[in-house]
Formats: structure tokens, C-alpha cells, sequence
């Protein structure tokens, strides 16, 4: 007897099976196997990623950090890395550490001259002097941060001497005798000063850094830069404004290189009506070489010159007399009878080399070689008048 089947609600049939062929059966296998995978196979496998750290950028370490890695490192291309970076390490403390690192570090203060160490770079240190920072006022603050170093150096034992300190006043009135005292700044032999330097618009300040920097024996690149070109633009527009420390600087740069020419003299002259003082700074400077083979393109007794002084009776018989006396070497920076007050002095000497000084076999001698050796010392000092 058949069971009458009896139909329950809610419980699911059961599929009717069919038979499958083999080529379902292959399809229906790579079908499965090219399905995506699900989210959790997914995290599964991202879980079993290894994860890497992030490492940290220069523009994202710390401010103090960053002053202590460019501190340490002494890379004074660091701060050009990035705006950021050269924003961060653009303080004026960064700066002047940096700047007493290059500088006055470098020498030991502390032993007799002979036995000192020296350590300076005049590469890095002319690199530092290119930057926008480095001005006549940060040079000054530089020359007070220096003395109050170079006074704790000595400690409390010079205190009761009175022996003082050559400091940042020295440098009042940029007269050389005075601020060639100044003698712990730690300038390299051989530093060069920057092209900013070498032309206008001459402000008092830019001729006041310049003018030092060539009496600390600072030197231009002739052959690898156009530095001498921009020279000579820069004096020939310091004649033009009249600025007696940028002529002065200048005239010495020119004179060591024998650059000084009758075309410059010519432009002082002719052109912009022969100011004594000016004309007075070529002229000295000129005459140092002229014995070296300079005669080619610097003509003292050059036509145009006397036709002007021919012409005008007060300077035109001041300049004959110089013009003759720069032709013989005989050309004394200050003229017979004339006060040094209200002149600027002429910059390069030595401590021991006086402007003032009158001329012998052994002064001509001593510019000479001063001249062909640029940047050393003078060894004697002149007979004062």
C-alpha cells in the first residue's frame, strides 16, 4: 500500500539533481576558479602584508633637530635643500653659530701665533659670505659675538690688566689702522668676495663690507669667474655716484690684476670731471705694477688726459703733477701738505703698512711684492712724516 505523501510548509524542496555533461563539468571548474575573491580571503591576505615605516623627511624632523644635524654636519649647502629647510635654519642664532663655526673657530686663540692651528676653508668661508644674510650689519654683530668669545677665552685673569679687546667700535670711521687690530675674525688666506659685493647701487653699507673685506685681504676669481668684469662695471658706477670706499676698494682689486687702465682713467677723468680723491685711489693703485708690462694699456702721458688738464687750469695742474709722479712711482697717497682727515684711507696695508708713510727703495718694494703676492702681509712699517 503507497504512503500518501504529505507536504510540510516551510521546509525548502530538495533540487532535482541532472545529469551534467563533461563540458559543463570543465566549465563550471574554471568558472570557479576565476571567481573574485571575498572580503575576507582579502583581509586575510592583506594581514600577511608585511608593513614597511615611513621614513621620515629633512622637512619633517623637528626644528631642533634639524639646527643640531646642520650644526654638526657644517654643510652650508643645506639650507638651498628646500625653501622649508632654508626657512628653519634661517634664524639669526643658527646663523651666527654657523658663522662662528666657519670663522673664528678655526684658529686656537688660546696659543702664541706661531703655534697656532689653523683650520680655516676659504672655500666654505666665501661661500658663507654669498649668502643673502651676510650683511654689513650681521658682520658687525659677527665682530661683537667674536670679541665677547675671544673675552671669555682669556678668562678672568686679563680682566685686572686693562688690556682691552679690539671690538665692534673699532670699526667707527673705517679707518685701518684702527680695525686691523681687530686680528681674531679668523679670515682664510684666499677668501674670495662674492660678485654681490662688486657693483652698485653702492649704499654706504655694501661700500663699508666691501672696503673691509679687501683689508682682510679678500681676492676676486679673474680666471673662473666673471667676478673682474663686474668689478670694473662696479667702479666705473662708483665713480659715476661718487663713492669714495667702493672707488678705494676697487682701485686695490684692479691695481693687484693691473687692470687699471687709460680708458678708466679717461672715464674719472673726462668723463665725470676728475674728482681729486678718486682719481687720487687709481693712480696709486696703477703705478704699483706699471714696471710689470702693464705700459701696453695704461698711458700716463696719454694725450686726451693732458688736453683735459691743458684745459682746466685748477685740477689740470694738480693731475700733470700726479700723472707724472704715478709714471716714476713716486706717487704718495696723501699729496704734499694735505691732511689724512676726510679722506678714505687707502684700504690695504697690513697692521704694520702706513699710507702716510714717505717712499724709498724699501716702501716700493714692500707694495711690489705686496701686489705680486696678494693677501700676505707686510713686513715693515714706513717712516712717518
Amino acid at each position: 500500500m503507497d504512503l500518501t505523501p504529505v507536504r510540510i510548509r516551510g521546509k525548502r524542496k530538495r533540487p532535482k539533481t541532472a545529469a551534467i555533461t563533461s563540458s559543463q563539468a570543465s566549465a563550471l571548474s574554471s568558472h570557479s576558479t576565476k571567481r573574485p575573491r571575498t572580503s575576507q580571503t582579502s583581509k586575510l591576505s592583506k594581514a600577511k602584508k608585511k608593513t614597511v615605516a615611513i621614513m621620515p623627511t629633512l622637512q619633517a624632523l623637528p626644528q631642533e633637530l634639524l639646527e643640531m644635524i646642520f650644526l654638526d654636519s657644517m654643510n652650508p649647502s643645506l639650507p638651498q635643500a628646500s625653501p622649508e629647510i632654508g626657512q628653519k635654519l634661517s634664524s639669526r642664532a643658527v646663523t651666527m653659530e654657523f658663522v662662528m663655526r666657519v670663522f673664528f673657530h678655526t684658529v686656537d686663540h688660546k696659543a702664541n701665533i706661531r703655534d697656532r692651528k689653523i683650520t680655516s676653508d676659504p672655500n666654505i668661508q666665501s661661500q658663507i659670505l654669498t649668502c643673502r644674510f651676510f650683511t654689513w650689519g650681521f658682520f658687525l654683530a659677527y665682530v661683537q659675538r667674536a670679541h665677547d668669545a675671544m673675552v671669555k677665552l682669556r678668562g678672568k685673569a686679563w680682566e685686572n690688566t686693562g688690556v682691552e679687546v679690539p671690538g665692534a667700535k673699532y670699526f667707527d670711521g673705517l679707518l685701518p689702522f684702527k680695525f686691523t687690530k681687530v686680528t681674531y675674525l679668523s679670515f682664510a688666506e684666499g677668501f674670495r668676495i662674492p660678485e654681490k659685493l662688486l657693483h652698485g647701487p653702492w649704499t654706504e653699507d655694501n661700500a663699508s663690507l666691501l672696503y673691509v673685506l679687501v683689508s682682510l685681504n679678500g681676492e676676486i676669481d679673474w680666471k673662473g669667474t666673471m667676478a673682474g668684469e663686474a668689478a670694473k662695471d662696479g667702479l666705473k658706477q662708483a665713480i659715476r655716484e661718487r663713492n669714495e670706499h667702493a672707488v678705494a676698494a676697487l682701485s686695490v682689486l684692479l691695481g693687484v690684476a693691473q687692470a687699471i687702465d687709460t680708458s678708466l682713467l679717461r672715464y674719472a677723468v673726462i668723463d665725470y670731471g676728475c674728482n681729486i680723491n678718486l682719481v687720487r685711489h687709481l693712480l696709486f693703485n696703477a703705478q704699483i705694477l706699471h714696471e710689470d708690462g702693464s705700459k701696453g694699456m695704461l698711458n700716463f702721458h696719454d694725450p686726451k688726459l693732458w688736453q683735459w688738464a691743458d684745459e682746466h687750469e685748477g685740477k689740470g695742474v694738480l693731475l700733470k703733477d700726479m700723472l707724472k709722479k704715478a709714471d716714476k712711482f713716486s706717487l704718495e697717497f696723501y699729496l704734499e701738505g694735505e691732511s689724512w682727515e676726510g679722506i678714505v684711507p687707502f684700504p690695504y696695508g697690513g697692521p704694520k703698512f702706513d699710507a702716510k708713510a714717505s717712499f724709498d727703495h724699501i716702501v716700493r718694494e714692500l707694495l711690489v711684492r705686496l701686489y705680486r703676492n696678494y693677501g700676505r702681509r707686510i713686513t715693515r712699517g714706513g717712516e712717518r712724516r
